[in-house]
């Protein structure tokens, strides 16, 4: 079913309340947060949401690109201005991962992330992929400041209705594929919230994700801690070690093998076994 607007703005001002700026729900675009980088420039507010009932050209990490059915997935972009210190800014794709695991939690779903975009559904496969195990992907969540960096946008693509074999890569899977579909308008509206409650903190706290104790929380759901891992960073570089913690700025601490501890802020991460 197509998404319906009043629909979309009613269950988000229920989520929100009246923090929210510009709401718009659109048929098609190639991708909501290119849209919205656009409305950034343009001077949309704070908090605005863009959401598309079919999402062509969905962007992800190192200029990958993606396509969802019309009608089977959340696709879906914030844009944030936060008077943050810009190293903080790190942490915004892991609060929205862990807004997106608060609100598949509350709907009975069990997920975790896998740093720093990643929202997995544990055990959902029936047998291993390379750099994943059984665990299969559900969402992604992708982080990017607008020219200028006042502001940032925040793209969240959740699968909700694909059928298990018309998913387009092994690790990936969608709730209908796991016997939970549901009501993408809800689950807009509570990731939503749960993500306007997360940011509320972190400003609070003037981006310092630990004294806001959002550190602990992203860390208690983060599979990627304590596991060992192969980090593919830009440029080439390989690194092979246990992922340790989580740095102030949100970056990834990898112990390696020698003991030494590398933070890592951009990488194709792979959970490995030893």
């Amino acid at each position: 079913m197509a998404l319906d607007r009043d629909a979309v703005v009613a269950a988000l001002e229920r989520a929100v309340g009246p923090g929210l700026g510009r709401i718009v729900v659109v048929e098609r675009t190639g991708s909501t947060s290119t849209d919205l980088l656009a409305g950034a420039r343009e001077g949309w507010p704070d908090r605005s949401v863009l959401v598309a009932d079919h999402q062509a050209a969905g962007r992800g990490r190192a200029g990958r690109t993606w396509e969802t059915p019309p009608g089977l997935a959340l696709t879906a972009s914030v844009l944030l201005r936060p008077r943050v210190p810009r190293h903080a800014l790190g942490w915004l794709p892991l609060l929205g991962g862990l807004a997106v695991v608060r609100a598949l939690a509350v709907l009975g779903v069990e997920a975790v992330l896998k740093w720093p975009n990643d929202v997995l559904l544990p055990g959902a496969g029936d047998d291993d992929v390379p750099g994943w195990g059984r665990d299969r992907k559900v969402a992604g969540v992708l982080g990017e400041l607008a020219p200028g960096g006042d502001a940032a946008v925040l793209g969240i693509g959740v699968n909700v209705g694909q059928p298990a074999g018309s998913l387009p890569v092994p690790h990936a899977t969608s709730l209908a594929a796991v016997g939970r579909p549901v009501d993408r308008v809800g689950l807009l509206a509570g990731v939503v919230g749960e993500l306007v409650r997360l940011d509320d903190a972190w400003r609070t706290a003037d981006g310092d994700a630990a004294s806001a104790e959002l550190a602990a929380a992203v860390a208690a759901v983060c599979a990627t801690l304590g596991s060992p891992v192969r980090v593919e960073r830009p440029g080439g570089d390989v690194l092979e070690g246990e992922a340790v913690s989580l740095g102030a700025d949100g970056a990834l601490r990898v112990a390696d093998r020698s003991g030494r501890v590398h933070a890592v802020l951009a990488g194709d991460v792979a959970h490995v076994r030893m």
